[in-house]
């Protein structure tokens, strides 16, 4: 089944659909590939993530419509704040057998265990908000100035591969 050309999923992904780097691209086919599987489908809001810890710029822009980005500015808007809410929403997502470390970050793991039903939500409250948040820590990285650019980006990046990694499963089951 191809991509639909109007609704929910072709404004999403209108607006996800930047060169981020390959890594963000390989998520944005991951997160295509799991809303193939469930039919394209958008279910209730409530079906979606739990707005508990969702970053408050995110609950802004999911009322407003059109959504454009949020204002960037010279200063730089994505602060580590930011990067924190985005972290502490994503490790509320998490199924209850992962781990989390002193930092209440995700956990690497070996193997996945049996529920992933926190993470299996599909549709416009669900993974697009995620995704909407990384692009946004991306673009603001651009406006990032530190001596060590290198550590701000290896963060945007591991949270990348975590959530891959979790689609990756959620596709395959």
């Amino acid at each position: 089944m191809d991509a639909p050309t109007s609704g929910w999923f072709f404004e999403a992904f209108h607006y996800l659909n930047v060169a981020l780097g390959p890594q963000y691209l390989d998520l944005l086919q991951k997160w295509m590939d799991y809303e193939r599987k469930n039919n394209w489908l958008n279910p209730h809001k409530l079906a979606g993530f739990s707005p508990e810890n969702r970053p408050s710029v995110l609950l802004a822009w999911m009322k407003n419509r059109p959504r454009p980005l949020p204002k960037v500015d010279k200063r730089g808007f994505f602060t580590p704040k930011f990067v924190q809410e985005v972290w502490a929403w994503w490790a509320s997502l998490q199924p209850d057998w992962r781990s989390l470390d002193k930092n209440g970050l995700p956990m690497s793991f070996e193997e996945f265990g049996d529920d992933l039903s926190s993470l299996n939500k599909h549709g416009r409250n669900a993974w697009v908000g995620l995704l909407a948040c990384l692009k946004w820590w991306k673009v603001g990285l651009g406006y990032h100035v530190a001596d060590d650019n290198e550590a701000p980006v290896h963060e945007w990046l591991t949270i990348i591969a975590d959530m891959t990694r979790m689609l990756d499963k959620l596709v395959a089951e």
